[in-house]
Parts: C-alpha cells; sequence; structure tokens
C-alpha cells in the first residue's frame, strides 16, 4: 500500500475510533494523511469518492496507532545493536557459535560484548537457566569461541543478584586473576578448585542501577554504544514499535541531549516511523557515567531543557525536563520511610542519587516559568517529600496545575495522595510492567499489605486522572499489558486485583490511545475523527471483545503513520 492523494476506505470491518462516545464504525475514510470520516460503509464509501483505494478488512479491525509512554525505544535497542544477540540461544553450543561468527569479523583485540539470554528485561519468564545446561557457560567455552577478543556476556538491569561472565582476555583487560579477592564490595568472582576465577561474576553486576563503585568503574572502561549503535538502534527500534502496532512514543526517562538529538536527527533526515516526544532528565542518574552535577551545573540544565522546548513539529517534539530521585525496588534503591530488606540481605531505605533541595530548585524553577515538569516519585517518601515541594511551589508562585505536571511510575498511590496530585494538575504515566513482574518483589521485601496501593489504575481513575500506561522493561507486547490492566496478575500466578486496580478494556485501551494523547498534549492522535491523523492499526480481532487471555496474540497487520504505512504484512 501506498500514499497518494486519492482517498483510501477501510471497509469490510469495523473501526474502533476510541472516541470519549465510544463508538464503533462499519467504515473509515483518509486521505493526504488525515481522516476524512467514520460511519456507516454507505456513508464511506461516498465520502470517499470513485477514485478511492478501497481496503477490504475481511473481518479485521482498525483502531488508532498506540502509543507508548514510556518504551525506552532508543535505550534498549541501541544497547541491543552494541552486542551479539544471545537471547534466544538454547544452549552453550549455539553461544559459541554466535560468539565464533562475531569473532570472525570483529578485529583482533577488541571487545565482543553479548547480551544475556532470554526475555529481558527482567529474565523471569525465560532466562540462562533455561539453558539446556542450566546455567551460563564459563571463560573455556568463550576463550575457545574467541581466543583473540576479550568476550563479555552482559546482565541486563533491574535483575539482582545477577551473573556476568567473561572470558580469560576479558578478565585480564580487567585486571582480575586469582590474586584478585573472592569479593570486591558486594560483587563475587567465582573461582574454581584451584583458585582460578571461572568468569562468572555474581552480584550487583548490571549494565546500570548498580551503586556498586568497583563494577561501575568497570563499566566505564568496557560498556560501549557507539553513534551509530544509537542511531540505527532507534531505526531499528521504531520499525519493531511499527510491527506491534506503536505509531507514538514519548522518551521521558534517563534521557540526555545526546541520545535526544539521535531523534533529532532522524527527524531532519525525514526517517522517523514514529512521533517522539522527548524530555530530558535534569540530572541524569544510575548509570556508570553518571555525574553529580553542581548548583550552577543544574540550573544550567535546567535553562537549557527550558530554550530548547519546541511543540511545533509533527514529529519530533521537546518539552519539559524530568525530575528522578531513586531508583527500583530490585536493587533496593525504591525510597521509603520504613526499611526493607535488598537483594543483598541489607537493610535499606532506597538510594537518594538527587537530594531533596535539588527537587525542590527543579520544582520552584518549573513553577516559577510557568514551564511543564515531569517527575518520577514510586511510594511514600518520594511522595511525601515530593509533594511537600510542590504545595510549597504553589504558595509561592501561584497555580500551575493548567500545565499538567506528569508523575512517571507511581507504583504506589493512596487515596490522599491521588487527591494531592490530582488538585495539583498532574496526569500519570505507569506501566503494568511494575505489578506484572514485581509484584512477588514487593510482596517479598513490603508485604501483602503494602501491594494493595500497587498500580493503582481504578483509584487513579477515580480521583480524574488521566492514565497512559507504556512498556518500560517489558513484556514488549503492549496488548499483554492491555490484559494486565484487567486481570492484575504477576509473572507467577498471583493477583492483585483489588477494588482500587482493575479497570475494563475500554479504560485499558484509552490509556495506549485517547488518554495517552492528551497526556502527551498531542493534539490529532489517540483517536480516529474527522481531521485528525490518519495514525491508524489494523489487527486481526476485536480489542474490545477478545477474551482477555487472547488479546497477547493479537496481530497487526497494518500500521499507518499520518496516512502513510510504516508496517505492512500484506494481508489486506
Amino acid at each position: 500500500m501506498t500514499r497518494d492523494d486519492r482517498a483510501t476506505l477501510f471497509h469490510g470491518g469495523q473501526v474502533v475510533t476510541m472516541r470519549e462516545d465510544g463508538a464503533v464504525e462499519e467504515a473509515i475514510v483518509v486521505r493526504e494523511g488525515r481522516v476524512v470520516a467514520t460511519g456507516s460503509a454507505e456513508e464511506m464509501r461516498a465520502a470517499a469518492g470513485d477514485q478511492a483505494v478501497a481496503v477490504d478488512l475481511a473481518g479485521a479491525t482498525v483502531m488508532p496507532g498506540l502509543i507508548d509512554t514510556h518504551p525506552h525505544l532508543l535505550h534498549w535497542n541501541g544497547i541491543k545493536r552494541s552486542v551479539v544477540d544471545l537471547l534466544d540461544c538454547r544452549d552453550h553450543g549455539e553461544i559459541a557459535a554466535r560468539i565464533s561468527a562475531a569473532a570472525a569479523r570483529t578485529p583482533k583485540g577488541q571487545w565482543i560484548r553479548c547480551s544475556p539470554i532470554g526475555e529481558p528485561h527482567y529474565f523471569l519468564r525465560r532466562s540462562y537457566r533455561d539453558l539446556a545446561e542450566g546455567e551460563l557457560p564459563t571463560r573455556q567455552l568463550l576463550d575457545a569461541a574467541a581466543p583473540d577478543h576479550p568476550v563479555w556476556i552482559q546482565a541486563w538491569a533491574p535483575v539482582h543478584p545477577a551473573v556476568t561472565v567473561l572470558n580469560t582476555r576479558g578478565l585480564w583487560n580487567l585486571q582480575v586473576s586469582r590474586n584478585t579477592p573472592d569479593r570486591v564490595g558486594r560483587v563475587s568472582i567465582e573461582k574454581d578448585a584451584d583458585g582460578e576465577p571461572t568468569g562468572r561474576l555474581l552480584g550487583p553486576v548490571n549494565n546500570y542501577y548498580n551503586n556498586e563503585p568497583w563494577w561501575d568503574a568497570i563499566l566505564a572502561r568496557i560498556d560501549g554504544v557507539s553513534p551509530q549503535d544509537w542511531y540505527e538502534g532507534a531505526r531499528s527500534g521504531m520499525a519493531e514499535a511499527n510491527r506491534r502496532g506503536v505509531t507514538t512514543i514519548f522518551e521521558g526517562h534517563m534521557m540526555d541531549w545526546p541520545l535526544i538529538d539521535v531523534y533529532r536527527q532522524h527527524g531532519n533526515a525525514g526517517t522517523l516511523t514514529t512521533r517522539v516526544l522527548c524530555t530530558p532528565d535534569a540530572e541524569p542518574h544510575g548509570l556508570p557515567t553518571s555525574v553529580t552535577l553542581t548548583e550552577t551545573e543544574l540550573v544550567q540544565r535546567l535553562e537549557l531543557a527550558y530554550r530548547l522546548q519546541d511543540l511545533s513539529g509533527d514529529m519530533f517534539r521537546t518539552e519539559s525536563f524530568l525530575c528522578s530521585r531513586g531508583g527500583p525496588i530490585n536493587p533496593g534503591m525504591m525510597i521509603l520511610n520504613r526499611s526493607y530488606r535488598g537483594p543483598y540481605g541489607e537493610w535499606s531505605k532506597g538510594v537518594e542519587f538527587i537530594p531533596e533541595w535539588k527537587g525542590r530548585l527543579m520544582v520552584e524553577f518549573a513553577a516559577e516559568r510557568g514551564m511543564r515538569m515531569n517527575l518520577i516519585s514510586v511510594a511514600d517518601r518520594e511522595h511525601d517529600v515530593a509533594l511537600a515541594h510542590l504545595e510549597a511551589a504553589r504558595r509561592k508562585f501561584g497555580d500551575f496545575s493548567e500545565q499538567q505536571w506528569t508523575l512517571q511510575h507511581a507504583y504506589f498511590m493512596d487515596d490522599d495522595q491521588c487527591r494531592r496530585y490530582r488538585d495539583l494538575g498532574f496526569q500519570i504515566t505507569t506501566s503494568m510492567s511494575f505489578s506484572y513482574f514485581k509484584m512477588h518483589t514487593f510482596r517479598e521485601r513490603l508485604g501483602s499489605d503494602y501491594v494493595k496501593n500497587l498500580i493503582p489504575l481504578r483509584r487513579e481513575l477515580d480521583h480524574g486522572f488521566e492514565v497512559g500506561c507504556g512498556t518500560d522493561w517489558g513484556p514488549a507486547n503492549v496488548f499483554e499489558h492491555i490484559a494486565f490492566a484487567q486481570t492484575h496478575r504477576g509473572v507467577f500466578g498471583d493477583r492483585n486485583d483489588g477494588p482500587a486496580q482493575v479497570i475494563d478494556r475500554q479504560q485499558s485501551l484509552a490509556s495506549w490511545t485517547r488518554s495517552a494523547a492528551r497526556i502527551l498534549r498531542w493534539k490529532g492522535i489517540g483517536t480516529l475523527e474527522a481531521g485528525g491523523h490518519a495514525d491508524l492499526i489494523v489487527v486481526d480481532r476485536d480489542p474490545l471483545t477478545t477474551p482477555t487471555e487472547d488479546l497477547k496474540d493479537t496481530k497487526v497487520h497494518l500500521t499507518m503513520l499520518g496516512g502513510r504505512p510504516v508496517h505492512d504484512e500484506g494481508v489486506l
């Protein structure tokens, strides 16, 4: 299918418009990148005209393109492009074969970096434990596959404790030998009966969110994603998003200016296949290369973010900045009022990467200038501090609720916190990833009573929030997330489907379409109505009535961005 000046008429199925009135129509007409109208098949044939291209849906469904409000698309795909992909390996033989093939095309002496094994990023449904051997290989197998290269099988956040593997040359480069202590900080160096390192290191050895000085110093030396990896990773990531039905993304976490410029470059080259809104971190943290900013440096970054805001583009936009002070619970970084057990048995109240005074400075900077701000806050201590700063800023600078600031993640929210954030004009972006893959961890470390407030979508809607959802750490399949919002099931079969959580199918779909568009303040997307962008997808089933357990099997036949096909299976 190609876009031209003729109208295109989609008929023979149904059109889920995701308009506020919930209309489901028989047909839709698009022309020159915009929706002309939706309605009955007869009405739409007349609206399309005699020269229209008619597409028979053969019972399939047209719906708005999906909006992912937290995909980390550039991060995941830039990293993936920089490594040898071992994710689907079934045994050590396949691992060795792929590393050997990489060695044949890599100059001797250069690092061969490899992905973990399994389903990213939690590696709970599939991991290295599912290899035929039940464990990761040791350095000897990696040596045989690539004798002239340092080799590293990575561990990706947020899994803690984690396991990473290096071959002999890799260990040499890191100066790890039989003389290295068995434990450096919280990192354990596995050794054989003769005291020689096996190549396997255990503990906080992830690619980020470690807070382990020795390993972070190593990562700063050996972790490498090139500018070309970022650029091509964005391209391949957008293509994969299109295959899953995504037409708009919000990159609002762990984004710095060089990464934002990758999207800007694609925009200038005309190679964006999703609409992109970017928000820079005010002070990036959690990465091995993160640097603590002085007050002067922080203000300079905020001023840069203020100056570079641009909402004029049809495809690429920048707005706001992000304040994020803590980290996830898996490595023991979630900031709480109470102590809880971390992954290594230690007691923790979390890690405050950014002190309270910086959070206050960011809030006041935005409030004083009438600037929108993004805030990550996940639980009680972060909420207490953030709300105190926000309410003080309102008293000092006046009401800023019309700016509709965005609260990201929001793992735990009680009624009082919802009321106070909503009174400040906030909207929410979150992810069922945090419930599906972390529920068991929250129960183990915090107790079942705490989990009653986990991802409370129903409560948030009842308080009047617009709620948008994102894939974040996975799963990558959006339609799984849509189902999880109804079931609130965990990866190990436990459930948290209380009165604060469960929403219906229409509301879940809205969090990926209409509501997400409103949070991004991007007009013309998220619904299918006259004059809007022709960002639409054709799926093989009715997303409103398909049984919840079958939603994950939804197939996307066609994805159109502004009336232009960006994914086409050739089915229609």
